[in-house]
């Protein structure tokens, strides 16, 4: 067999990959003509070693026992048969000492191998809001870190970075989010970061900074740093959560907004001025809370429905008051490849008391396993029966009513594009800044 020689794997998924040169030192090459190369190489035919994970090996240079040895334990994670097995013992046999010297037990590794699972999605994207002269494009990358604590509970990061700019395709560059006071840049920026896991047989507890799940996310869709609590009893599922609000200026109610105005003509967020330094956003620091309570039933197989309450304290909207929204929604799939969704909310604060958003999907979710798909739908958003919605794309934000359409298709596995198109105007047009009644948003997304 032609021998092959390999670099290091990313160890354990995850973290030990700058690692490896630097502890490779300590450690004696393994010779070119070692019978471990051919073992490997074999695993690697077989599908028990997957090298750097994109099941690629990479060089043509000697490896230090060390980063063999990581390969070698990767291979006993795969729980190996046959002369696989036999081969995989050996190299344990042969490597052991590594592993020991490092302080790590072989039955160690095997078991924290595939603890910390990655995943994410690149994406391209070009957006036009209503009021805006030019096209936004943007590239993202968020990745998704999973990790398990135990049997029942996991740990969930998400890490975004991202790049924009209004001069056109590939100008993109960093840039940042204000978020309260400060501005923030979308670098490496946590996203999310939560744990998850029962309390008790039937629930599921989520604790850190989270997207609440109640209803879809229809009204309640802003990220909070607090908790939410499921209950599931058979096909009925009660969920309650609570917090303080973690979401960009620009994404809640505020003077940036041409439509998304509470109360009349209020923000979430008091402007203040811009001082000097560049790295405030003029706007005072502010804690928004919210909590809410929802009871989610599915009454056959293609009907479900749930109704909810939530509460958002918002002092510069609302002052001591706080505005209560009640909430009903609706899934009922029509045939097995149209469904009919729709909410209706109200809020107890006058101006844009309510919200509603109707729509007929085609073929479900652009992440489902369909090529094509898309959606028509008529929503009226008012700011003041919203805390942030979930339905908002095209039309950016709440305080807006009109036509929205969707599009995707999958050009390849984990290839796709989405696109949304709307079509309407702000709700109290004294606040409408521009002369476009179409907004549209678009990306180009590759999953891994």
């Amino acid at each position: 067999m032609q021998k092959k020689c390999f670099l290091t794997v990313l160890a354990l998924g995850m973290g030990l990959t700058a690692n490896c040169s630097a502890a490779a030192s300590p450690f004696a090459d393994v010779p070119a003509d070692h019978w471990a190369y051919d073992a490997v190489a074999q695993l690697a035919e077989d599908g028990i070693l997957e090298g750097y994970g994109d099941k690629s090996f990479r060089g043509n240079r000697q490896i230090t026992r060390y980063e063999m040895a990581q390969m070698v334990a990767r291979a006993r994670a795969k729980n190996s048969s046959g002369e696989d097995k036999v081969l995989v013992d050996k190299l344990t046999a042969e490597f052991r000492a590594e592993l020991e010297n490092l302080g790590v037990k072989v039955a160690d590794l095997e078991r924290n191998a595939d603890r910390v699972k990655w995943s994410g999605v690149f994406a391209q994207k070009a957006m036009k809001g209503n009021s805006d002269e030019h096209t936004w494009w943007e590239k993202e990358l968020f990745l998704n870190v999973d990790a398990a604590v135990n049997d029942s509970w996991n740990v969930h990061a998400g890490i975004d970075t991202k790049w924009g700019s209004n001069e056109g395709w590939n100008s993109e560059t960093e840039f940042s989010d204000a978020y309260g006071a400060s501005n923030v840049k979308v670098s490496s920026m946590l996203y999310q970061l939560y744990a998850k896991g029962p309390l008790f047989k039937g629930s599921t507890a989520t604790i850190g900074l989270f997207t609440p799940g109640l209803q879809e996310g229809f009204v309640g869709n802003a990220r909070t740093k607090g908790m939410e609590l499921d209950y599931r009893i058979g096909k009925t599922t009660l969920k309650a959560y609570g917090g303080n609000l973690h979401e960009k200026v620009s994404d809640m109610s505020s003077a940036w907004s041409d439509a998304f105005r509470r109360h009349g003509d209020r923000g979430d967020f008091e402007y203040v001025g811009t001082g000097a330094g560049g790295t405030e956003t003029g706007f005072r620091n502010q804690r928004l809370r919210a909590w809410g309570l929802s009871v989610e039933h599915q009454f056959t197989e293609r009907t479900t429905a749930g109704l909810g309450y939530y509460n958002l304290h918002s002092p510069v909207a609302y002052g001591e008051s706080h505005l209560g929204i009640v909430a009903a929604n609706l899934r009922q799939h029509l045939t097995d490849n149209w469904e009919l969704t729709g909410f209706y909310a109200h809020g107890n604060q006058h101006y844009q008391n309510k919200a509603y958003d109707v729509q007929f999907i085609y073929n479900g979710s652009p992440w489902g396993n369909k090529k094509f798909g898309g959606s028509l739908g008529y929503r009226y958003l008012g700011s003041d029966a919203l805390i942030m919605s979930s339905v908002v794309h095209g039309s950016e934000k709440p305080g807006r009513k009109g036509w929205e359409a969707s599009l995707w298709y999958h050009f390849t596995k984990n290839i796709q594009i989405q696109g949304d198109l709307f079509n309407g105007t702000a709700i109290n047009k004294t606040y409408d800044k521009g002369a476009h009644r179409t907004a549209y948003f678009t990306s180009l997304l590759f999953s891994f």
